[in-house]
């Protein structure tokens, strides 16, 4: 299983865009809303998981206390479930997996994890233009603070040994060939074309 992850607008859709274009299985067409989300996934197992502890299932505030996620024995199974019949590799991209990541790793130890990075600012900007990113209004301060909490998950994965990529967005927009670090993680062969054709600079000021 692939992950990806990181804060929301950091440039995680484009990423696993790009991965869905080099082969990566999401979900079917009709299971994948336009963030490249498995719908189904995201509506009946991730929001709940936040739910059950207390915690935002938008993922924005309030944010979880980690120190209560138990491992789901079944979780493995009731992900994989959504994809049987479809080829491999499977992926499932979230934001909020990154709230949730202890249980996530528990499910799935030998997954690949991609988690994407922006500048804070960058992603402090992006949320202030973004309609349903609301839960700070335009106070900076609670962005950063949002933002921190994600970077503090980011160092506690490393530190957990969890089977981790960092990528920034900005490297392959700027040098697509550069994706070819992201693929040869996930064991995929590179097509510079699939970056290229999945870009749209404005898009990514967004």
């Amino acid at each position: 299983m692939i992950l990806i992850t990181g804060a929301a607008r950091s440039g995680t859709s484009l990423t696993a865009r790009i991965l869905q274009a080099h082969g990566v299985c999401l979900g079917a067409d009709n299971q994948v809303n336009t963030l490249w989300e498995h719908q189904a996934i995201r509506q009946d197992i991730l929001k709940p998981m936040l739910r059950a502890i207390g915690a935002d299932p938008l993922g924005q505030g309030p944010l979880p206390h980690m120190t209560k996620f138990r491992p789901d024995p079944a979780l493995r199974n009731r992900i994989e479930w959504h994809f049987l019949g479809r080829p491999r590799p499977w992926g499932y991209k979230d934001a909020k997996i990154t709230l949730t990541w202890p249980m996530w790793h528990a499910a799935f130890p030998d997954a690949k994890w991609i988690i994407v990075r922006r500048e804070t600012d960058a992603i402090i900007d992006s949320c202030l233009r973004t309609h349903f990113m609301k839960r700070y209004g335009d106070n900076r301060d609670g962005w950063h603070q949002w933002v921190a909490f994600h970077l503090k998950q980011f160092k506690a994965m490393a530190a957990a040994d969890v089977d981790v990529l960092e990528v920034w967005p900005q490297a392959f927009i700027e040098d697509p060939s550069q994706f070819s670090e992201v693929t040869d993680f996930c064991n995929l062969p590179f097509r510079q074309k699939h970056v290229t054709e999945a870009i749209d600079p404005a898009l990514w000021r967004s």
